[in-house]
């Protein structure tokens, strides 16, 4: 963040696992797989506009799982899985209010910056082209399914993921032996 835009360094948040995360001023010794895990898995997709709940976190394993359907290498995969840790410290946005908000866009990325670090990833401009076509391959299924009147909504039949059922299953738990198995089968590092 620009430093006249700086907000006193006491505005710190409590995460799950106990640390004291400053998402003004992040630091990669302070994320977690713990903390992002359980936030993604707690965070509603569609800013709580769905007919029942579905999780960024299941969303990024699915994200994650398209990637590797499609032959993409396990870095790509984890990169997929990774791609929206940031909302686990400070939510998300929708997209139409997201457009309009340089300051959060430039925090989003600023967090962003630092789970990559945290994680030892540096993904290229490729890697984000490749995890972006699937999330937005997946987004519009997604909308299809969880908000049926949503005009850029369609479901997709080559998309093979029954995000209600993915529901009853442990979403912060699959997503961590997701992110471990990918970390040990690539050069990447686990966090704390």
């Amino acid at each position: 963040m620009p430093e006249s835009k700086q907000p006193p360094m006491e505005s710190a948040m409590t995460t799950v696992s106990g640390v004291q995360f400053t998402p003004f001023d992040p630091s990669a010794s302070d994320v977690r797989l713990q903390d992002i895990a359980h936030g993604l898995a707690n965070l509603c997709r569609a800013s709580g506009q769905a007919r029942f709940f579905y999780s960024v976190g299941l969303h990024s394993i699915y994200v994650s799982q398209d990637l590797a359907s499609r032959g993409e290498s396990r870095r790509r995969q984890l990169i997929g899985l990774l791609h929206d840790t940031q909302e686990a410290y400070i939510s998300d946005l929708i997209s139409p209010v997201k457009i309009h908000l340089e300051e959060y866009q430039d925090l989003e990325s600023c967090v962003e910056d630092v789970v990559w670090e945290a994680f030892s990833l540096k993904p290229t401009a490729a890697d984000f082209a490749v995890v972006k076509e699937s999330d937005r391959r997946l987004c519009r299924h997604e909308l299809g399914v969880v908000l049926p009147d949503a005009p850029e909504g369609q479901p997709n039949t080559d998309v093979a993921y029954d995000l209600w059922a993915g529901q009853h299953r442990d979403v912060a738990q699959w997503f961590r032996n997701r992110t471990k198995q990918l970390v040990a089968a690539t050069d990447a590092t686990l966090p704390q």
